[in-house]
């Protein structure tokens, strides 16, 4: 095992824990930009410099031994640390320094209310040197990844699962329902009943969504997904109807290739909230961003400003 911890173990450990989450040498190429077989001279260095088999490759695919669980699991921990040891040194010198990792889901960026990207360049410019990183992923992954420490915060819809987590609404997005063109229900979107709606095919979301179909309508639920995208893919289709963002599907309503359906009677305000661990909240890089956040969305045009709800 390791007597010192050099700069270059950590650097391995850190190729190390992207195969881990990658699922492999062949996967982790992209997120790393490097070659498979330098992967693979790196993981070859550190299992001799730790001693144990780390994984299992091979024609079988790739997977952790149990001595590789446990080195990955205590490398998280170990950048943990570091990340800690770097914001606290920078804010001995007064300034921020270290990584700051942040989940989305996907498609905030068009609602008029997401102010994300201000809080950036403020952040930005107050801390130049920390290392931010943004990642579009599901609703259910971005708390999964907030607790298990990958995302520092997170900002999510339809959750608020964990006792571990500190959940904050930001804004709202309203939902309606939409069909495509060449749906049976496209010409008279109009004029729908929820009759109408009765054994529609239905585009079903992965993860716990509100549901806004009263008793009685009956929907066949034979696509599923976990992003916005996708269900926008199966309302296009002309085959499924599926909830959107309003701010996202204005695309395809403008060129009327998407049309609302019941949109007064079944249309929804879904809250936009921010979370992180409990034990995070007074960290100085995550409080300096938080500060940032909570700034440029005060600052939301009351137009586009959400009532504010009660915190879970």
């Amino acid at each position: 095992m390791l007597a010192n911890l050099s700069e270059g173990d950590l650097k391995l450990l850190r190729v190390f824990a992207k195969v881990v989450e990658a699922g492999g040498f062949s996967a982790a190429q992209i997120e790393l930009n490097v070659s498979q077989s330098t992967i693979s001279t790196h993981m070859t260095a550190l299992e001799q410099r730790l001693g144990v088999r780390l994984c299992e490759r091979g024609r079988a695919g790739f997977s952790l031994t149990e001595k590789g669980k446990l080195i990955y699991q205590a490398s998280q921990r170990l950048f943990g640390a570091v990340d800690e040891f770097r914001a606290a040194a920078g804010a001995a010198r007064n300034s921020l320094v270290g990584t700051l990792n942040i989940g989305i889901v996907d498609n905030l960026i068009t609602n008029p209310a997401c102010r994300l990207h201000q809080a950036i360049s403020r952040f930005n410019q107050q801390a130049p040197e920390v290392q931010i990183s943004v990642q579009v992923t599901s609703p259910t992954e971005i708390e999964q990844a907030v607790l298990e420490g990958r995302h520092d915060l997170g900002f999510g819809a339809c959750g608020r699962h964990s006792p571990y987590l500190c959940y904050e609404d930001l804004f709202e997005e309203r939902q309606v329902l939409y069909c495509g063109l060449g749906h049976p229900l496209f010409a008279r979107s109009e004029t729908v009943t929820l009759d109408d709606l009765k054994d529609q095919q239905f585009a079903r979301r992965a993860y716990t969504a509100p549901n806004q179909f009263p008793n009685g309508v009956s929907l066949t639920s034979t696509a599923t997904s976990d992003l916005m995208e996708s269900v926008a893919v199966f309302i296009l289709s002309g085959r499924y109807i599926g909830f959107l963002p309003v701010h996202f599907a204005q695309q395809w309503v403008a060129q009327d290739l998407m049309r609302p359906l019941l949109e007064k009677r079944l249309g929804y305000q879904n809250p936009i909230y921010l979370t992180i661990r409990k034990t995070e909240q007074k960290k100085p890089l995550l409080g300096a961003f938080l500060d940032e956040v909570h700034r440029v969305h005060r600052a939301v045009p009351e137009a586009v400003k959400p009532k504010k709800l009660a915190r879970v």
